[in-house]
């Protein structure tokens, strides 16, 4: 959604622009000096209907309700989902292709198989779901990232945290990995073990090399290209955010309004 204001293009369903802060409806005529109309609370508007095995779920702008379960979209901290098939000598046995969601306190499986569906018709409820989930639930997620990067303690995900100084893992080598690392240094010279060790647990902006996906991974890279770490959009919380987040900022350098260079 391009913002009337200042032309910047927001992830779609944005409410407010990354950029200036204003909101995306307000027209460019509008003074800057005008004080916000408040407007009344608008009402549950569906943005998607997907029957999964005669299973209703139903997606709003306020809840995802699936079966007997409900979660409010404001309350939603995580989500994550892939494709999983397994094979024994070339012939499937069995396929998963699932969402969860999580409110903390509760989580959700949205299972898109089921024992005898075609492929045509699983595909089709899960990319439905994921067509409907971004809107009420991923963008809401990515805009508390930009948040909380921009002017909060930032983020995590997994063990990995990302703040306005660059990304940082809160785990680092352990005693058997120095070992083999201060043998090998012994030998073939270049950084020391700390040196290493800071590399590791520690990639400032001005270093970030990109992402890329493969196998059901989104990796982040260190500016030589090496892979600095890695997470399986699957199984690990809001990893599938980071491919829109890491879009939006590489985009007109927005990352240098957000991050420390």
């Amino acid at each position: 959604m391009v913002c009337a204001h200042c032309r910047t293009e927001n992830p779609l369903g944005s409410m407010h622009c990354f950029n200036c802060g204003r909101d995306i409806s307000k027209s460019t005529a509008e003074p800057v000096e005008s004080a916000p109309v408040r407007k009344p609370a608008s009402a549950e508007q569906i943005i998607g209907n997907v029957d999964i095995n005669g299973t209703l779920l139903v997606i709003s702008n306020t809840r995802v309700s699936f079966g007997y379960q409900n979660l409010k979209c404001d309350e939603i901290v995580g989500i994550r989902y892939g494709i999983f098939k397994h094979y024994v000598n070339g012939i499937r046995t069995s396929r998963s292709y699932a969402v969860w969601l999580s409110d903390r306190s509760s989580s959700m499986l949205i299972e898109c198989t089921s024992a005898f569906a075609s492929s045509a018709t699983v595909e089709s409820r899960y990319q439905a779901t994921l067509s409907a989930l971004y809107p009420a639930v991923v963008v809401p997620l990515l805009e508390s990232f930009l948040a909380n990067l921009s002017d909060g303690p930032g983020f995590q995900i997994a063990t990995v945290t990302f703040d306005r100084n660059g990304l940082h893992r809160s785990n680092s080598y352990g005693a058997v990995q120095k070992g083999l690392l201060n043998a090998w240094v012994s030998m073939a010279g270049g950084k020391s073990v700390a040196e290493r060790e800071q590399s590791y647990q520690h990639l400032a902006w001005g270093d970030f090399g990109g992402h890329s996906f493969s196998e059901g991974n989104i990796r982040l890279y260190s500016r030589n290209k090496n892979i600095w770490t890695q997470f399986s959009l699957r199984d690990t919380w809001n990893a599938v955010c980071l491919g829109p987040l890491l879009d939006f900022l590489y985009k007109d350098n927005r990352l240098a309004s957000f991050v420390n260079s």
